[in-house]
């Protein structure tokens, strides 16, 4: 990398430092479970070696590395200043089992090692050409021989439209080094463009695409780095691809699997790409982006010798050895136990379901949420239900969860996700979060899915007591001590504080409850042991 480009980089992000979260779409249990899906045997999540390029302060990094103290963890980024604030968030936790390094990715050797899984996120549309380069090189050295890489970022056909606004906010912000200057005159282009241009018109619609980005939704750091760094290379996913090639990696799959089953798309669709594709699934999944004006990937990547073992053909008996989760709402109708048509909402998808069998292993992992069912003991939960078994409920129950994985409504791992199955006396939350937590209060906290969660005041004042010690009614004391020392108040319709000492033990109680279930179903609570 060229000292002036990799300066005007570093120097980004130490004025403005990218906040640092939790991805799940990187998380190696993850990646893990997708390259398992077609058809390889990647390493174990829990011991693995994870390598990520551009780790910012550790926010992705760390957190797997508290609820995996097996695995060992390295982060690499530019940015000193993040680097300091990671090093400084290990220090406090105590972890020994990561290690964060100030280096340019472009200095990266087969010296540091092989690592099992390499998360890059947030970084290759943001670097010059060079870097982008490094970056794939890392990936063909310090890959194991069965390990994933996942690499992230921008895409044409989408990113056509959003150049159009970035080029006109650089332009009125280029006479003003400081970034929150740069950024208030790059907000006042938008909205100008937004307001002068002719209704219904290409730029217009563009536009309006993109006004709850710049209404407040978003910090600014994600607007600085986004649409005003100095680098902004997106690229097609077969161009993407061919890079990856020349390194001898070939692609695997999309982090959100779905995206890649062209049946989503509908029978209209779907037979005229098969039919011009054929069994090519890169040229497939680039014509579905131009379908879709896609914007944004996460590229799962693997050494070319394991290409001949990938399957897109899901194979039953793989689908049969998984772990599964999903969000079920049934509306206000309860789960028919017939053999009907009802309507779901499935991981955030209405989707309509039919069959006894079917109904009743969602109604099932319904109720376990979030922690996962091996497939057996889902078949099994379904039978004690019916009590009676018939020779095909393994193969309806494959066949669903074949269907919602293909719709990306069900989640499935390789391993049990040990959420708690439901709400125990004395509730038992991550140590990694309640840590996290006592250092951060107010900034979020990660659950098992590897998911950035924010916490309303109740459940921030919980937290640290779910150690598995204090039962439900002690949490309610502790809640109402907290009211006393004013760390929150409970009001009444009217606005007016709740001071009678009944009435606020029923709230307290009733705050309790909702926080606790909140909670579990978050993914912040594991098993008591």
């Amino acid at each position: 990398m060229a000292g002036s480009s990799k300066d005007i980089v570093e120097q980004a992000y130490d004025a403005t430092p990218y906040t640092s979260h939790p991805f799940k779409a990187t998380a190696p249990e993850h990646l893990a479970a997708v390259a398992t899906l077609f058809g390889l045997q990647p390493p174990r999540a829990e011991n693995a070696r994870v390598l990520e390029l551009g780790c910012a302060s550790g926010g992705n990094l760390i957190p797997h590395a508290q609820r995996h103290p097996g695995g060992h963890y390295v982060g690499v980024d530019l940015s000193k200043v993040q680097i300091d604030a990671g090093q400084q968030r290990l220090s406090a936790l105590g972890l020994q089992n990561v290690s964060l390094h100030h280096m340019s990715i472009g200095d990266i050797s087969p010296a540091l090692g092989q690592f099992d899984y390499i998360v890059c996120h947030g970084v290759y549309s943001w670097v010059p050409p060079q870097v982008q380069e490094h970056i794939l090189r890392v990936c063909a050295e310090n890959l194991a021989a069965d390990g994933v890489a996942v690499v992230s970022y921008n895409t044409y056909p989408g990113w056509k439209f959003k150049e159009v606004v970035r080029e006109a906010m650089l332009f009125r912000g280029k006479d003003h080094d400081n970034p929150s200057d740069k950024l208030a005159h790059a907000r006042g282009m938008f909205n100008f463009m937004h307001e002068m241009s002719s209704k219904g018109s290409v730029l217009n619609q563009v536009l309006e695409q993109h006004s709850a980005t710049f209404s407040g939704q978003f910090d600014d750091y994600y607007l600085l780095h986004e649409y005003l760094e100095p680098y902004n290379l997106p690229c097609y996913f077969s161009e993407f691809a061919a890079r990856a090639r020349r390194h001898k990696l070939s692609y695997l799959a999309d982090s959100e699997q779905q995206s890649m089953f062209v049946g989503n798309l509908g029978s209209q669709v779907a037979e005229p790409l098969l039919r011009e594709c054929g069994n090519d699934q890169v040229a497939l999944e680039q014509y579905m982006d131009f379908l879709r004006n896609r914007q944004f990937r996460h590229t799962l990547l693997v050494h070319a010798q394991q290409q001949g073992q990938i399957r897109y053909q899901l194979d039953p008996a793989v689908l049969a050895q998984l772990h599964y989760a999903c969000a079920v709402d049934s509306g206000t109708a309860a789960i028919a136990p017939d053999d009907s048509e009802q309507a779901m909402t499935l991981g955030g998808q209405q989707l309509v379901i039919r069959g006894q069998v079917s109904k009743l292993a969602l109604q099932i992992l319904g109720e376990r949420f979030p922690a996962t069912l091996h497939l057996p003991e889902l078949v099994e939960a379904v039978r004690q239900r019916l009590q009676q078994r018939h020779d095909n409920d393994s193969g309806v129950i494959v066949g669903l969860m074949e269907a919602l994985v293909i719709r990306g409504a069900v989640e499935y791992r390789v391993q049990a996700l040990e959420a708690a199955p439901s709400l125990d006396d004395k509730p038992l939350a991550l140590a990694s979060a309640r840590a996290d937590l006592a250092l951060a209060p107010g900034a979020g906290v990660t659950n098992l899915w590897h998911q950035r969660v924010t916490l309303n005041i109740v459940e921030q004042l919980l937290l640290p007591k779910l150690d598995g010690n204090h039962t439900q009614e002690q949490l309610i004391e502790h809640i109402l001590q907290q009211e006393q020392q004013h760390m929150l108040e409970f009001k009444h319709k009217d606005g007016q504080r709740v001071s009678d000492p009944r009435a606020l033990r029923t709230e307290a109680t009733e705050h309790v409850g909702n926080a606790l279930r909140t909670l579990r179903y978050n993914g912040m609570s594991i098993k008591s042991r």
